[in-house]
């Protein structure tokens, strides 16, 4: 069915998303639509450009703001159950000891499981606490 005064209630960040809540909207009643973005931009070969694509949801004017506060609704439900980021430790320092020329490096906590270079010789170190390493150290010879 064609809608009648139709008004964009959203713009999404992605065909796939937009689709999802026009659903949620059928779900509840509400005739929604949505206008892909199929623009050569928006269909780039890596995928979507942001800026460029930007899809939306029409639904009659009659029904825009009951369709509004559904959209909220959904988006605190997922804000919810977004998992918390990470808490900023900058503070916390990982002491790491360089295995070619025996120096100590403290990295922020943040570069925990990376590969970085040791600030005295230049080799590549991974950063982990001393104590992770003897762990490892006991493991082999119990094997």
């Amino acid at each position: 069915m064609a809608l009648k005064d139709p008004v964009a209630i959203f713009t999404a960040s992605s065909n796939i998303r937009a689709q999802a809540l026009c659903h949620a909207l059928i779900q509840s009643g509400i005739e929604a639509h949505v206008i892909e973005d199929v623009s050569l931009g928006g269909l780039w070969i890596g995928g979507t450009l942001p800026g460029i694509h930007s899809p939306k949801i029409w639904v009659d004017r009659v029904d825009a703001e009951h369709a509004a506060a559904i959209l909220q609704e959904h988006e605190q439900r997922e804000a919810e159950l977004r998992p918390a980021p990470p808490p900023d430790d900058e503070d916390e320092q990982v002491l790491t000891v360089c295995e070619e020329c025996g120096g100590s490096v403290a990295f922020p906590a943040s570069q925990r499981g990376s590969v970085q270079e040791c600030l005295h010789c230049g080799s590549y170190v991974d950063v982990v606490a001393e104590e992770e390493v003897s762990d490892w150290d006991s493991e082999d010879e119990d094997a």
